[in-house]
């Protein structure tokens, strides 16, 4: 895996340069929107232990009709524990320090199971087999806002979560990222250091608000079953994988496996997406 972890670090450092033109779909930020995002940014709400502000956030996240989850990191897929979870709903943005927790709890791990409140999340695919593996966690009811980009784009080039807010918002790369994660420190880039830098908590609080904004510009009066097929059948792309040995080749940052299995001319293919039997049988 050290190529994949060399690999990783390239993509951040040159992410505006390497990344491939696209047709851009554009759904720029309102001023009172800006206004609202760094307000939210300056109260965020840190967890370690399950104290009073651990149920406090439980409670919010099950009030939700949506939130926006991250885990860090989630790259690797199987192959890295979650450092941190982290959860924007309508109120507040969360920092789960799981590391710090030692484990998810059964309360947390409930609502990730639960069909609702629905998860925005971004490449599915490799937080659910994460979850799986590592925590025995079944991500359920969930929207991948990369399965909504390839198909408002028709377009499946891999797409990182803060290449996708920077093209979508029309946000400036680089105002997304921070030096820990665009650094040569591994335990920065992963999370894994303590403690988390102040630039830390405003980028992973970054990503999670503006994910979910992401996700309801692309999909907001669009969502169809096709879709959610589709992140369905994506999410479970590495989680077929019985041994960890068999799936990291195909775990590199810029690895387009899985990506068959998202179609985007599905509004003219109703009723064509992969069923088990060809998800078992896809080539690798």
């Amino acid at each position: 895996m050290a190529d994949s972890d060399d690999d990783s670090v390239a993509s951040f450092k040159t992410a505006e340069e390497i990344s491939p033109s696209r047709e851009k779909t554009i759904f720029p930020l309102m001023s009172h929107e800006l206004s609202s995002l760094e307000r939210k940014l300056n109260r965020i709400v840190y967890i370690q232990q399950a104290d009073a502000a651990y149920h406090k956030a439980l409670n919010d996240m099950r009030d939700q009709l949506s939130i926006s989850v991250i885990a860090e990191p989630s790259l690797y897929g199987r192959h890295r524990p979650v450092a941190v979870l982290v959860v924007a709903t309508a109120n507040q943005t969360y920092v789960f320090d799981i590391q710090a927790l030692g484990a998810f709890f059964p309360e947390l791990k409930k609502l990730l199971e639960a069909k609702y409140p629905r998860k925005v999340v971004h490449y599915s695919h490799r937080i659910s087999d994460q979850l799986f593996y590592k925590h025995q966690i079944k991500l359920t009811g969930f929207s991948d806002t990369f399965v909504a980009l390839c198909v408002a784009r028709q377009d499946k080039s891999a797409c990182s979560l803060p290449e996708a807010i920077s093209s979508v918002l029309n946000i400036p790369l680089r105002e997304l990222l921070c030096d820990e994660v665009t650094g040569v420190s591994e335990s920065r880039q992963l999370f894994t250091a303590r403690p988390l830098s102040g630039d830390q908590f405003r980028f992973l609080g970054r990503m999670a608000i503006l994910q979910h904004q992401m996700h309801d510009r692309l999909t907001f009066g669009h969502i169809c079953a096709g879709m959610q097929r589709m992140s369905a059948t994506f999410s479970q792309s590495f989680c077929r994988f019985r041994n960890g040995y068999d799936v990291a080749p195909y775990m590199g940052p810029k690895s387009r496996f899985g990506f068959q299995y998202i179609d985007t001319y599905y509004k003219s293919a109703v009723g064509s997406l992969p069923v088990d039997y060809e998800i078992d049988h896809a080539e690798k």
